[in-house]
């Protein structure tokens, strides 16, 4: 009984109350003496019985306590005799006195009962983040973007048609298990650093999807950094002649950071070009300096841009003939290819990116140098095809061929010294690379293209090795914060992906067999990674290789240092990544309890950070787990606790206040759950760290602060959120990415870059409205819209260059039969079958979707039409008239046909059009309801603007008021929906006032108090 008990006490607390009319009150008896007998006499024939027409059965309804229960069908009613469709036009029709009585009754109901419960919060149910929801909460949380709900069932909608609510959004066994998989693919995003976790947008468990997560990271540094001379010697034009400009007082510094490029490397350019000097390659390229044109006239900002481009054409081609080529160390019975001696030359190219080749400077009277001096190591060219050798051999010859006639090579005689210290000064201030992002086996001969580099590549097998190149960037143009921040990517690099170990351990049996004598395969057992790693086996290793260059009277003298630098640095690497890695440890858990509380959106309390590490214990003890795997586990339990995946909003205090007149009480939600709640509503996502740090300062229940940031949020990117979610399911246009009705062989332009371009203009269109604080009524009356490429190319707009990713905004849409959501090629796609138009279904989405009537579905044998216009032999207009003939039918379909057979002038595609597939000429000409005529889109829009715009603007109020509660709307709820569309136009129409009114109201604000929850044991 106990257990009994509980159960109806929290059924209770989930049922809406209202206040029954009770014996003798007015509304008692008016229905009695006028609704009940209205009833019988025009609506009980049909609307009774087992089979009730339009699945409404009147007769239930004998008393006026009947009829407030069930307030909301008698809204159908209301809706049916206020517009004069009910009774139907064949039936016996009530005086207009008796209909307007009933009228005035539900009216008077709906007004009594609004008022004794007025900011009722309302049954708001904990319930699971929707699939958006948790799609977009993991984007937010993760901070990328891995949609882990993807394969989950869709989402239920609610009565108001969101799925958003805990009416709709239950958990299956099987969902849980979904849930789970989501859970763990999420946690093999991790990407472990010194200070904690991050992630990744793939997966991170396999080596290679590490070394690419870090490599990216590195390249995509490397290719952010201003680094192309020509836009440094337009900045130092544009700094000289600033004057010229209306700059006078710029500095040089602000002129870096207009042309985008790094002041630290400006200033050494300038002071380079604006200096004097007589010989060599700067000198000649002060000479071009001084030719640059001075700005004149318009496009002056430019004038200087050819020869800046010339100007660094001869810097590059100064550098390419004066580079300096290094060769592996020479050991005999090892490869040049070892990484010993593999690193060793890479060092030196490292290092020497501003130093230059003397033997590149041709003095007369001295003999020219040979062509071996600019030659490849002939060891790196080892198993390459003939024909590759032979490209090699040319790009060698006509090298050492620039050497030998270059005039900017050519010395004096006995002026060997002075060029040699030009050449330097102009080598110093431009490398020949800032940096090296991708090398191949073939290094340095990279532009013949004979090998496809690999990314940060040390030139091993070309399969794998990392080498750092970079210190002129670093010294020349990366400032202080730079420098850290591409340190710090290195070292993440090491410690995420464990490059140095990793190589070491792919290329032990390489070495191990070259230096033993067996072959670089050497074909023995091979030790575990561990043992591979080891201190012992490393230094072992080492004195294999110094033992054959001891052996080799001949050997290079560099060898012997190359091989102690790279064993010592593999060493001191591995065993310095190991302490790292203990070291990060506390840090990674440290940051895996913040990571709970951003999930939970909320702080953790004591008990909880206690159960999470527990958990964490459990699974390095008894599971046997690393530490990694322990983490990610960790992380999928977070992530599968209700705390993160349900919506509770908890309420600040046991009581509350009771509403006036209703039987309910109802106490403020939490701060933390007010965060959530408005997050949810404008981003459909977690609240950010502002939102958080109000809601623990707890002055976000302040009505100031909470309104600031409501406006704040608004005009944030991720209120494209709110377009998509709320617009994408009061519209229905949600799902239209996945929209296949279409036959592509009848309309080949309906690709899937149109689809998605059809799927993104409103999404677009309504984020603009929000984000800028426009008025809702440019949802139906805006001369403009958002088009890319080929979306224009489907309106005959103008041609958009770019990318599909190009969106503009196009004015005077009107002109292409678009502007506003009317004329969208996803609404008037998606309401047709495939094959012909449907003016049934796009009036129906406009009189249901747009306007807001309910219209009943049709009964279940009304004959469908054909499939294909192609091949009507009559119009659809004039077929549609005909299925109008029935009285039945006739009722609904004249709400909403004329709609549809207004944009006839659009095909199936929601392309423009004269004729219908059948050859037949298209007419637009519509009646609308009540009589009106009009004509096309522009009828449409003009008939609304004249008799409907007041149903438009309820329904957005209704159903975005349905959306941001998370339920179907009660009686209790129309003084809000009054006060939203009162404040709406007083503000001008602006989207932005309808949410304020919203985020304000005790039902936002509040939750129901559970009195009675205290004996839900008894």
């Amino acid at each position: 009984m106990r257990v009994k008990a509980g159960l109806v006490v929290l059924v209770s607390l989930a049922m809406p109350r209202v206040e029954a009319a009770g014996a003798g009150s007015d509304l008692e008896r008016r229905f009695a003496q006028t609704v009940h007998p209205f009833l019988n006499t025009y609506c009980i024939a049909c609307h009774s019985g087992s089979t009730p027409a339009a699945q409404f059965n009147l007769g239930a309804y004998s008393t006026a306590d009947s009829a407030i229960r069930d307030y909301a069908q008698w809204e159908r009613v209301l809706d049916r005799l206020s517009s004069g469709q009910m009774p139907p036009k064949p039936m016996k029709q009530p005086p207009a006195t008796d209909r307007q009585a009933v009228v005035d009754w539900i009216q008077a109901m709906r007004l009594s009962q609004a008022r004794k419960t007025a900011g009722d919060p309302g049954p708001v149910l904990a319930r699971r983040l929707s699939n958006s929801e948790y799609n977009d909460t993991i984007r937010d949380l993760t901070g990328v973007d891995i949609r882990p709900a993807r394969e989950f069932p869709v989402d239920p909608a609610n009565t108001a048609g969101f799925d958003n609510s805990g009416e709709s959004l239950g958990m299956s066994p099987e969902l849980l298990k979904k849930y789970l998989q989501a859970a763990h693919e999420v946690s093999d995003h991790l990407v472990f650093t010194q200070d904690g976790f991050s992630f990744s947008p793939y997966s991170m468990r396999a080596q290679t999807d590490r070394e690419k997560f870090a490599i990216q990271r590195i390249v995509s540094f490397y290719d952010r950094q201003p680094t192309e001379l020509a836009d440094y010697f337009h900045a130092a034009w544009l700094y000289k002649h600033r004057a010229s400009f209306g700059k006078s007082r710029a500095s040089l510094a602000e002129i870096a950071a207009e042309s985008k490029v790094s002041p630290k490397y400006l200033a050494l350019v300038w002071e380079a070009l604006e200096s004097k000097e007589e010989i060599g390659p700067l000198a000649r390229l002060q000479g071009m300096w001084r030719a640059l044109p001075a700005p004149n006239g318009r496009g002056a900002a430019d004038a200087a841009r050819p020869g800046c481009a010339e100007m660094r054409d001869f810097v590059v081609r100064i550098r390419r003939l004066t580079s300096e080529v290094f060769h592996a160390p020479r050991v005999a019975g090892l490869s040049t290819t070892s990484q010993p001696l593999m690193n060793w030359k890479l060092k030196n190219f490292a290092t020497h990116r501003q130093d230059f080749d003397r033997l590149a400077l041709r003095v007369e009277g001295e003999p020219l140098p040979p062509e071996s001096a600019v030659a490849l190591d002939p060891a790196a060219s080892a198993g390459i095809t003939p024909a590759d050798e032979q490209q090699i051999k040319k790009y060698v010859a006509s090298l050492a061929e620039g050497r030998r006639t270059d005039p900017d090579l050519a010395v004096p005689a006995g002026q060997r010294k002075r060029y040699e210290a030009a050449f330097a000064r102009f080598s110093r201030l431009f490398p020949n690379a800032f940096y090296i992002e991708e090398r191949s086996r073939f290094y340095p001969v990279d532009t013949l293209e004979l090998d496809k580099g690999r990314l940060l590549s040390a030139g091993f097998h070309n399969v794998t090795g990392y080498f750092r190149d970079d210190a002129p960037l670093v010294e020349l143009i990366l400032d202080e914060e730079g420098k850290r921040t591409l340190d710090r990517l290195w070292g993440d690099f090491e410690f995420l992906a464990g490059f140095t170990a990793h190589t070491w351990i792919e290329y032990y049996f390489d070495q191990s067999g070259e230096v033993r004598g067996r072959g670089r395969e050497s074909g023995s057992t091979r030790p575990s990674d561990e043992e591979i790693s080891s201190a012992a086996l490393i230094l072992e290793l080492r004195d294999l290789y110094l033992a054959k260059v001891a052996a080799d009277p001949k050997s290079d003298p560099a060898a012997k240092m190359a091989i102690e630098d790279h064993f010592q640095r593999v060493n001191g690497t591995i065993r310095s990544m190991e302490r790292l890695h203990e070291a990060a440890e506390p840090r990674q858990l440290e940051v895996l309890l913040k990571f709970a509380a951003r999930a939970y959106r909320r702080p953790l309390t004591q008990p909880e950070r206690e159960k999470i590490l527990a958990f964490y214990r459990l699974l390095r003890k008894e599971n046997d787990l690393t530490h990694e795997e322990a983490v990610r586990d960790s992380v999928a339990s977070i992530l599968m606790s209700p705390e993160f995946t349900y919506r509770i909003d908890l309420a600040e205090a046991a009581k509350g206040n009771r509403i006036p007149g209703a039987a309910v009480r109802a106490m403020p939600i939490s701060s933390y759950g007010l965060a959530s709640k408005l997050s949810y509503f404008l981003w459909s996502s977690m609240p950010d760290d502002e939102l958080l740090s109000h809601a623990a300062a707890g002055d976000l229940v302040r009505p100031d602060v909470l309104l600031g940031q409501t406006r704040r949020m608004l005009k944030d990117a991720r209120a494209r959120g709110l377009a998509l979610e709320f617009a994408g399911n009061w519209l229905d246009f949600r799902r239209f990415e996945e929209h296949n009705a279409v036959d592509r062989e009848r309309f080949p332009s309906f690709t899937n870059e149109l689809r998605e371009a059809m799927f993104e203009e409103p999404v677009r269109f309504i984020d603009d409205v929000i984000r800028n604080g426009r008025s809702v009524l440019d949802l139906l009356y805006g001369n403009y819209t958002f088009v890319n490429p080929v979306l224009a190319r489907h309106y005959g707009m103008p041609e958009v260059a770019g990318s599909g990713d190009t969106w503009v905004r196009v004015e005077d849409a009107n002109r292409y039969g678009r502007g506003g959501l009317l004329g969208m090629a996803v609404f008037l796609t998606q309401n047709s079958p495939g094959l012909r138009t449907s003016p049934v279904k796009r009036g129906f989405w406009v009189a249901r979707r747009v306007l807001g009537e309910v219209i009943p579905p049709p009964p279940p044998t009304v004959p469908e039409l054909p499939d294909d216009e192609a091949k009507l032999d009559l119009p659809l207009r004039q077929m549609l008239a005909r299925h109008r003939e029935n009285p039945v039918c006739a009722a609904c379909h004249a709400r909403f046909d004329s709609f549809g057979l207004a944009f006839e002038g659009y095909g199936p595609i929601g392309e423009k059009r004269t004729q219908d597939l059948a050859g037949h000429p298209v007419d637009t000409r519509a009646e609308f309801p009540g009589g009106i005529e009009g004509s096309g889109f522009a009828g449409v829009k003009a008939y609304i603007r004249e008799h409907r715009q007041n149903q438009f603007i309820g329904n957005l109020s209704r159903k975005l008021l349905a959306y941001a509660l998370g339920r179907s709307l009660q009686l209790s709820d129309e003084p809000t929906i009054d006060t939203m569309q009162t404040r709406l136009v007083a503000s001008g129409y602006r989207f932005a006032s309808l949410v304020e009114v919203i985020v304000a109201s005790p039902q936002f604000r509040t939750k129901r108090a559970a009195d009675a929850v205290a004996q839900k044991g008894e």
